[in-house]
């Protein structure tokens, strides 16, 4: 009987499982150098620290309309692309490295490149967003890139900042809403060239809508058992902290769902009471005098006049819901090749003022949409969802929780249309909060 004959037999089922296994290669990359967990640690500083108010309190020209291109870029924009470039550089398995990427980040290659024909379409046609690709889209996509080669310890001591920062920032949100004062104040540039200052808090995340999401992303981690580094008696209060930084940001949305998601966890904690399942006797003081404590709070809040502000915003919001009502009859106006591949800047322009929309539109895909066309609206909108599940590929279950709060929020203003990079906050809060526990400790995952 020959070899390969008809009679030969078939090969053990062992055998051809192992051959099968032999072909998948499995990179055990090293995580970055120590030059490079260093330089991280800096940029975590200056991307939640230096905020965009804080480069106009000292001088860098950032938010206004005129001034030097150069200063129109986050000083956290320029880090990363640096520490990515050395990065590169000083990797010791680049072949594996790009390998990596090609087999992990193919959906975060796209939105780069989804990214960069888009800024090509509006530097050929002069068209408006071009401050936009720098600060949210290439920023997030390195940030993207390199958080998957921060050591394990360096996410410990990252979570752990984190949870200092949020603290700082809404005892700094509370300290500026009773005082009546910014220390890092946000000014806006109106069509017309007036400024104003505007009276909501910001703390620390340069916007009120921008400190309200995250901050809402925040509570609604904690709710879910993320942040393991924080004490569990010091959860609830965080919370309340957090909430209450909320009011001071005066985001109508992130505090009204956030209010409904704490309302629907201790519904569902009385009926887990109900039902007879097992709850600590701590659980059931906390639970049970959330109610009545809660009331004499909002009572003694009211009666200081500390919801006067978010009150405000809904009877008087400067046209805010109104232009919700009016972008989609505003993008429905375009002809089909407008609508299709964005039209004329002036023309845009002219169409926004005569729909009443001069101050934005309320929607990062309509506005996208508007100024550069559906169709690479929805190149980077998929881009942007590809880079997101990747990073989740990388978290625990739970995550999609914040994921799906962000996204909403994001939805009811111009988030990430414009100069966003508090789309990368995000990316590295969650990312940190949500960790795998059985993410490998010597090599990358």
């Amino acid at each position: 009987m020959t070899a390969g004959g008809p009679g030969a037999p078939h090969p053990p089922v062992a055998f051809a499982s192992a051959v099968s296994s032999a072909r998948t290669v499995r990179l055990r990359l090293p995580f970055a150098p120590p030059l490079i967990q260093k330089m991280m640690a800096v940029y975590i500083v200056l991307l939640f620290v230096v905020s965009a108010n804080v480069l106009d309190l000292i001088g860098y020209d950032y938010s206004a309309i005129g001034g030097s291109p150069i200063t129109k870029i986050h000083v956290s924009t320029y880090f990363i692309v640096l520490m990515f470039g050395v990065f590169v550089v000083t990797y010791p398995q680049k072949g594996d490295l790009a390998r990596y990427y090609l087999a992990t980040k193919l959906g975060s290659i796209f939105f780069f490149c989804a990214s960069t024909f888009a800024v090509i379409n509006i530097v050929v046609d002069g068209r408006n967003g071009f401050g936009m690709y720098f600060d949210t889209d290439l920023h997030l996509f390195l940030c993207c890139m390199l958080l998957p080669f921060v050591t394990p310890d360096n996410m410990d001591r990252l979570e752990r900042f984190l949870h200092w920062f949020f603290l700082v920032n809404a005892l700094l949100a509370v300290v500026e809403l009773a005082i009546g004062f910014n220390i890092f104040p946000l000014i806006t540039y109106a069509p017309d060239g007036m400024t104003t200052v505007e009276p909501r808090a910001t703390a620390f995340l340069s916007h009120p809508l921008h400190a309200a999401t995250i901050t809402c992303v925040y509570i609604v981690s904690l709710l879910c058992g993320a942040g393991m580094a924080l004490r569990s008696n010091l959860r609830m209060p965080m919370i309340l902290l957090q909430y209450a930084a909320l009011l001071a940001f005066g985001g109508r949305t992130a505090f009204l769902l956030t209010g409904l998601i704490m309302a629907a966890m201790l519904l569902w904690g009385m009926f887990r009471t109900a039902a007879g399942m097992k709850l600590s006797q701590l659980g059931l003081i906390v639970w049970f005098s959330i109610i009545p404590v809660g009331i004499a709070l909002v009572a003694v809040l009211a009666s200081i006049g500390a919801f006067d502000q978010l009150l405000d915003r809904f009877t008087e919001d400067g046209g805010s819901a109104r232009s919700r009502w009016l972008m989609v009859p505003l993008l429905l106006s375009f002809n089909w090749g407008d609508l299709l591949w964005g039209a004329q800047t002036d023309y845009v322009r002219s169409q926004i003022y005569s729909f009443g929309l001069e101050w934005g539109v309320e929607n990062p895909f309509i506005q996208m949409s508007v100024f550069q066309g559906v169709v690479v609206a929805s190149m980077i909108m998929l881009g942007v969802l590809l880079l997101i599940y990747e990073a989740y590929r990388r978290m625990t279950w739970k995550a999609i929780f914040p994921i799906a709060v962000y996204f909403f929020l994001c939805s009811t203003f111009g988030s990430f249309a414009g100069r966003f990079f508090t789309f990368s906050i995000f990316l590295i809060v969650i990312s940190a909060l949500f960790r795998r526990p059985d993410t490998p400790s010597n090599y990358v995952s």
